[in-house]
């Protein structure tokens, strides 16, 4: 999930909706308050998340390698990588990471792709009801955009 930019009552649908079957939830900046609101209501959702460009004073870092069902994970609001100007920078820091996906904000506009073994997603924004789902099985990894 990224960019709430105040939206709750969506980002709250959205973790009331997976909650029961998520391993792990991902915000991914810009509504960092949003998302300690949600943290109030759920205080043991697993989560990890990373600030975006309107969240002042976060405590959390711009971006960070984390690793969920044995794949790592490249997480990041996208600011600092320019991805309104193109996805290059970001794909390029998280293949130096040794990252199996990529995932950024900022833009608002759900992406998905595959490039050099890695998979890469902008999950859309919770404020225009869009968000992302990722499926790590044996038999491979899975994209999904969603919407609310």
């Amino acid at each position: 999930m990224s960019d709430s930019h105040r939206l709750k009552k969506v980002l709250f649908d959205i973790v009331e909706k997976h909650r029961k079957d998520a391993d792990l939830f991902i915000f991914l900046g810009d509504g960092d308050d949003d998302f300690d609101d949600v943290l109030e209501l759920y205080p043991n959702l697993k989560n990890e998340r990373v600030c975006g460009n309107n969240d002042w004073y976060s405590i959390y870092p711009y971006f960070k390698l984390i690793t969920a069902e044995g794949k790592k994970l490249f997480i990041t609001h996208g600011h600092t990588f320019n991805v309104k100007f193109g996805y290059e920078n970001v794909i390029c820091q998280a293949e130096k990471s040794g990252a199996d996906i990529c995932l950024f904000g900022h833009t608002h506009t759900q992406y998905t792709d595959y490039i050099n073994g890695m998979y890469i997603m902008n999950p859309g924004a919770v404020c225009s009801y869009k968000y992302g789902i990722i499926d790590i099985t044996k038999a491979g990894i899975v994209l999904i955009p969603a919407s609310m």
